[in-house]
């Protein structure tokens, strides 16, 4: 059956319309609406297919329910049926975190306003330390925890040594130690089997000093560095969109583009929009664009950020995926990545720890501490999701405002 008489264009862009304004809760909630609307309700898409193409995703780096939204969309119509599809499923997130970006720039002077943010740091703080546990909770093996901790140990060398070292360096390094050590006699063969996937993701090591140099002198360097600085965490963008804060947390405050507690403030309003939660890239570059040159390149910054990060999902599935397809079952690629994702956890938590620092020290510790305890126990038991979490820490702060 042609593609046409599987779905009209229409009828195509109003349904992933609205599966991107209805996408909270999530990367599985995203992907159980388009298994729902696509494989179950119009028989557009056969269940193995849509299974093949999920299993592709969660192989990839980058936000999988945006990539299912791009690979259905290719199932469909090709490859302009891809950025289509994959386009429409983000907008709605995007234009929400750009309504909530403003709000929030506004918001600075007033005091209400910037205690409610401040009530909500610990709960995102609690958020991550949660998705940092559950990932690693499902790593059972002992070379997986100890990776983790390993590449904890080397995030945290910046906040107590003061040496920083490139969290996609660490993780490069887990997939590479789990390559050799998996392979012992066959170093050199499993190195070429690496290089297979390194070429791409060793972009992600150096951030180019002409970019980050170029910021200062203009706009237009400035959505150069931002374009670089997301489009290298898109490559790394490996376990869940949190990923993306030990990924960018770094960059962001040290470029000057946001202070930790802003940093965490956009998080927060990546998990309150629709969409994946790596829309924070956009509420990045808005802030960033805002401060060089105002509203005209708050916006051009938040397009810079977004198709940063975005555009490896978009390569990968668009003109990759018969490659990556054979590539992925290949034992070296995979054992390069079970390394590389065992990393993860350990990524995530030795980001949280700073960012857990900040959100305890702003505002009130009698305030702070407990909600940072109550948020974290409830995540972990899972007793409670993090939008709704997130919703109620709102109405608390928004009341302890008013009250002060």
């Amino acid at each position: 059956m042609s593609s046409s008489a599987i779905s009209t264009w229409p009828a195509f862009v109003g349904l992933f319309l609205r599966i991107g304004a209805l996408g909270f809760g999530g990367p599985q909630a995203h992907i159980a609406l388009l298994r729902n609307e696509i494989v179950d309700n119009r028989r557009w898409v056969d269940r193995e297919q849509f299974d093949e193409g999920l299993g592709l995703c969660e192989a990839l780096p980058g936000p999988a329910s945006s990539q299912m939204a791009i690979y259905t969309g290719w199932m469909l119509h090709g490859w302009v049926g891809g950025m289509v599809g994959g386009t429409c499923f983000l907008l709605p997130g995007l234009l929400t975190v750009l309504a909530l970006s403003e709000l929030w720039r506004r918001g600075q002077n007033i005091p209400s306003f910037t205690t409610t943010l401040q009530t909500l740091q610990p709960v995102i703080a609690a958020i991550i330390w949660s998705f940092a546990w559950k990932v690693l909770s499902k790593r059972r093996a002992r070379w997986q925890i100890a990776t983790a901790g390993l590449v904890m140990a080397g995030m945290l060398l910046k906040v107590f040594a003061a040496v920083p070292l490139p969290v996609g360096l660490l993780l490069l390094l887990a997939g590479l130690s789990r390559l050799i050590s998996n392979h012992p006699t066959r170093t050199k063969g499993s190195i070429h089997g690496a290089g297979l996937i390194l070429p791409a993701l060793s972009q992600q090591l150096p951030l180019p000093l002409g970019l980050a140099a170029g910021a200062s002198a203009g706009a237009t360097g400035l959505l150069a560095s931002l374009f670089s600085v997301f489009f290298k965490a898109g490559l790394l963008v490996f376990g869940g969109g949190l990923v993306i804060i030990p990924l960018l947390e770094q960059q962001v405050v040290d470029l000057g583009w946001l202070d930790p507690s802003g940093f965490l403030d956009g998080v927060a309003i990546g998990q309150i929009s629709p969409g994946p939660v790596v829309l924070t890239s956009s509420f990045v570059g808005y802030q960033a664009g805002w401060a060089e040159a105002g509203l005209s390149t708050a916006f051009l910054g938040a397009a810079a950020a977004t198709l940063g990060i975005f555009l490896p999902s978009f390569l990968f599935i668009l003109v990759g995926t018969p490659i990556l397809q054979r590539l992925r079952r290949q034992p070296q690629v995979q054992t390069f990545l079970s390394g590389l994702t065992a990393g993860v956890p350990g990524a995530v938590g030795g980001a949280a720890l700073p960012l857990t620092l900040t959100a305890l020290q702003t505002g009130e510790a009698l305030i702070q501490v407990p909600l940072f305890c109550a948020a974290l126990s409830l995540s972990v038991s899972n007793r409670m999701q993090p939008l709704p979490l997130i919703g109620i820490t709102l109405l608390i702060g928004v009341l302890f405002g008013w009250l002060t």
